[in-house]
């Protein structure tokens, strides 16, 4: 039996929020709402949920409307075991969750697959998104494999995925051993000390069963390897759309990712020309939202400020012009 929201308990590690649950394409889709002001939605990857975003939340939420959902299949929302968990559905839903909710002037921070499916939302409804935040993610094509083994760190946590996209061999790793969580989770940290028991209990709690944890699998079996894969031509798709998008962008990357490296990072630099600074953290992993959550909220509480300056100085020389 999936967890629900009344099983959870009422405090993790930082996490005390108020849930919330909407229907979305037919399932009970759980968010944090928190604060009020300019909206900030904060989207998690895999295995993670919501309380991934639980420290920036309580840094931001006095000045802006935090919200964070958990897809399908995560954290507190439903988990039907044969659901479509392609990112192309996850955008779909995550489309209707912005729309019921009436989001608008959203600034979006998204980070692993959240950030793909942020972004792949995002270039659809560009009307909507006042700023991006990425965060250790993609939201194009990956680099040829002659490109990969050329990269200096290594992203080595991609040698993982044989072992993952096997059958049989994937499935009891992931859905009987919960190994996505007990185990590669803990390699995205730098700072393995804030990853306490407490803390490893609010990332396992979501996921007791072997069913539970089926987006897991699902969602790294999506990592493109082919151009002929769907996710890479998805990829594809929104690389194109995010070239030359003139919405100002912060970016903000762990340097110790196992996975995505520093090409990522100028790719996205490349490619978003109204970007702030990019922001390299040196002690931060993967996870960055734990590792170094101060300093990801004041550069974000920063970003916001100075375009909020710049917009309404702006403003201000067009009523000046116009008078």
């Amino acid at each position: 039996m999936n967890p629900s929201l009344t099983d959870r308990p009422k405090l993790y590690d930082n996490y005390d929020f108020r849930p919330n649950a909407i229907a979305v394409d037919g399932h009970q889709i759980h968010y944090v709402d928190e604060g009020t002001g300019e909206i900030i939605l904060m989207l998690h990857g895999n295995p993670t949920w919501a309380y991934l975003y639980r420290h920036l939340i309580h840094a931001l939420s006095g000045e802006y409307r935090c919200v964070a959902p958990d897809h399908l299949g995560f954290g507190f929302s439903d988990k039907p075991y044969r659901a479509d968990y392609s990112m192309r559905a996850h955008i779909m839903r995550l489309t209707q969750f912005v729309r019921k909710l009436a989001l608008k002037d959203v600034t979006l921070v998204g980070q692993d697959w959240g950030g793909i499916i942020g972004l792949g939302w995002a270039v659809r409804e560009k009307v909507t998104v006042k700023r991006l935040v990425v965060l250790n993610t993609a939201g194009f094509a990956p680099p040829n494999p002659g490109e990969i083994l050329r990269m200096k760190p290594f992203p080595w946590g991609l040698l993982l995925l044989p072992l993952l996209r096997t059958p049989v061999a994937g499935e009891l790793f992931v859905q009987g051993l919960n190994g996505f969580v007990r185990y590669l989770l803990p390699k995205g940290f730098h700072h393995r000390e804030r990853l306490s028991k407490e803390v490893m209990e609010g990332y396992l709690d979501p996921y007791p069963t072997w069913a539970s944890r089926r987006a897991h699998l699902e969602s790294v079996r999506q990592i493109p390897v082919l151009p002929s894969h769907p996710t890479w031509q998805l990829l594809e798709e929104i690389g194109a759309e995010l070239m030359g998008w003139e919405v100002p962008a912060q970016i903000i990357w762990g340097m110790r990712d196992p996975v995505f490296g520093p090409w990522f990072l100028e790719e996205f630099e490349r490619r978003l020309p109204n970007h702030a600074p990019s922001l390299r953290i040196e002690d931060a992993g993967h996870f960055l939202q734990d590792d170094t959550p101060d300093v990801i909220s004041n550069k974000i509480r920063e970003f916001m400020a100075a375009t909020r300056a710049r917009a309404e100085a702006a403003a201000g020389r067009s009523a000046i012009a116009i008078g």
